[in-house]
């Protein structure tokens, strides 16, 4: 075999990199080359990796806008972002349509008979001058007819020469963002930007600036108008027009804005041109939902100082109403409600249901109950009634803090027992998780006769339906607290009896039995297992025993407070008995 010229071998490896400069070396394959070789290829590649990191500059720091209220108006978010330093907006994908002018900086590569890298400066003549060729004007040309135009140039010259052309550094371009802009001014951008780079930097149109009307003026010419609804609402590209240095891009002023309302998938503010129909705000909004009531269409206009209201008929006849700024469309929406039932009901799950839909309808599309459902027990929860049961036990925690504060209490309460009482009834007061549990009924059968007992449910009602529960829970001031097995006819004594009945501090006229299905009885007597047979107890019920009080507030504050306690602990044993063991 004969020996390989060395020339031969570095003509190669520079074609070879030629079309893979983003590759590093093997150690392995630079060993196995001669030492000549290997320290001209590594020089090669690291000249190339230099001139390469000067394309990408350090990126602009952003910052984001600060609004000062929310805005509903579309668009706005989009440009959250500002510039804050004067560094060039770095956009460094460049294709071949890119024209070229002074200060871009491009790398001609030779390989063959003549092999070379060069880096040539475009001069302010538009000019890039090569040896042995002379000067080539490539300013105002495109990447791809420069290239084009070099090459024919090359292989004019020399015989056997691959030429390969690529742009190293782009130019810094100055423009002025004017108008109705969030932060007007001078801005340093690089010389493949557009209109929306130059927006994006300097935060994009204001509260009055138009997002459909930005002019690109040119040597005192608009030689473009963007409307940027052609984008962000059609798809439609409108950013094919490069910036050059001395534009100016001017936002004007926003002169018609309408609102949509209602059963629309996306309402908000939106910009409407003059010759423009109220129909292009069905379109923006993203189209009608199908919740919207067609027959219930309005119109609310400013017209002579006074609002009016116009009824729409048609939705139709929106393709015949011209927009008048600050109007505003409103479609109303079916009043749908979303509400969700859990546990032993055969298809549990959030549904979506009519007005005036109770119970019944809800317990019926879910499947009705499972076999061992236990209805007596049901939760209903509804957000309006959590808000009021805060406030309740807000105001009653207060009530306390005052009491503390009181000359009244403050001299009774420093013995020590009415203090520490009323401490640990605060703490469990803000420890407990606030239910909005309503009393309802669910034996199906009694809301099929009765309707009036079938409580309409509310959007984001949650309805819980228990397991059966063979079980009482005993908690507080007894001998054993937890759960004893229901047994049918058994009163309170017994249940008390099973855990070895009153402890020291018991305060046996004040008991508390929560049943499942919400109520609180409050069994105070002292001859209370004489008269046990009178309270009911039944599967699920929790009996409380509190601890006696000498303080007579302190007795009378503790009855709500238990009482308030007791309410959401049957809310969550309710829901841990939905889970099967």
């Amino acid at each position: 075999m004969k020996k390989i010229n060395n020339n031969i071998i570095f003509t190669i490896l520079i074609t070879f990199s030629a079309f893979s400069f983003s590759q590093d070396y093997d150690e392995g394959f630079l060993k196995s080359l001669p030492e000549d070789v290997k320290t001209k290829l590594i020089e090669a590649n690291t000249d190339k990796k230099e001139k390469e990191e000067t394309q990408y500059r350090r990126p602009s720091t952003f910052i984001e806008k600060p609004f000062e209220e929310e805005s509903d108006r579309f668009g706005i978010g989009i440009f959250s972002m500002m510039q804050t330093t004067l560094m060039p907006f770095n956009e460094p994908n460049f294709d071949g349509s890119y024209i070229l002018d002074y200060g871009d900086v491009l790398q001609l590569q030779l390989v063959g008979q003549k092999s070379s890298i060069s880096t040539l400066d475009i001069k302010r003549d538009g000019s890039i001058n090569l040896e042995e060729i002379g000067k080539i004007f490539l300013s105002g040309l495109s990447l791809d007819n420069a290239s084009d135009l070099i090459k024919a140039k090359v292989n004019t010259a020399y015989i056997g020469v691959e030429s390969f052309v690529s742009l190293v550094n782009v130019r810094d371009i100055q423009v002025i963002v004017a108008g109705n802009v969030f932060n007007p001014g001078p801005y340093t951008l690089n010389g493949n930007s557009n209109i929306f780079h130059a927006l994006n930097v300097s935060g994009g149109p204001s509260e009055s600036g138009s997002f459909r009307s930005i002019n690109l003026v040119r040597n005192n010419e608009i030689i473009q108008t963007i409307d940027l609804y052609d984008t962000f609402v059609r798809g439609k590209s409108s950013f094919n027009t490069r910036l050059r240095s001395g534009d100016l891009i001017f936002v004007n002023p926003v002169t018609n804005l309408v609102s949509i309302e209602g059963a629309v998938k996306r309402p908000g503010v939106f910009e409407l041109l003059d010759e423009e129909e109220l129909s292009v705000l069905i379109e923006f909004s993203n189209g009608i939902t199908n919740k919207a009531d067609k027959s219930d269409i309005k119109l609310f206009r400013i017209a002579e100082g006074n609002v009016i209201e116009i009824n729409i008929e048609d939705i139709k006849d929106l393709n015949n109403l011209v927009s008048f700024d600050n109007d505003k469309l409103v479609i109303r929406e079916y009043p749908f409600r979303s509400v969700t039932i859990n546990g032993a009901v055969k298809k549990p799950g959030k549904y979506l249901i009519n007005q005036g839909d109770g119970i019944l309808q809800l317990v019926n599309r879910a499947g009705g109950y499972t076999d061992n459902a236990y209805p007596f027990g049901g939760v209903l929860e509804n957000e309006s009634t959590r808000l009021i049961n805060e406030m309740a036990i807000t105001e009653l925690h207060q009530s306390f803090v005052q009491a503390m504060r009181s000359n009244l209490m403050s001299t009774s309460l420093e013995e020590g027992s009415g203090q520490d009482s009323i401490m640990g009834l605060m703490a469990d007061l803000e420890s407990t998780p606030v239910s909005g549990r309503v009393s309802a009924e669910f034996d199906l059968e009694m809301l099929e006769n009765d309707e009036s007992k079938d409580i309409k449910l509310q959007d984001g009602d949650i309805i819980t339906i228990p397991e059966f529960l063979d079980h009482v829970y005993i908690f507080g001031e007894v001998s054993s607290q937890g759960t004893v097995r229901y047994s049918s006819d058994m009163d309170l004594k017994y249940y008390l009896d099973q855990k070895g009945g009153y402890n020291d501090y018991a305060d046996q006229n004040a008991v508390f039995i929560l049943h499942a299905n919400g109520e609180t009885v409050r069994a105070g007597s002292k001859n209370l297992f004489v008269n046990s047979k009178q309270y009911n107890i039944y599967p699920g019920s929790v009996i409380f025993v509190p601890r006696k009080s000498t303080n007579a507030f302190v007795a009378t504050q503790s009855a709500q407070a238990y009482a308030a306690i007791l309410g959401n602990i049957g809310v969550s044993l309710a829901s841990i008995s939905v889970l099967k063991e």
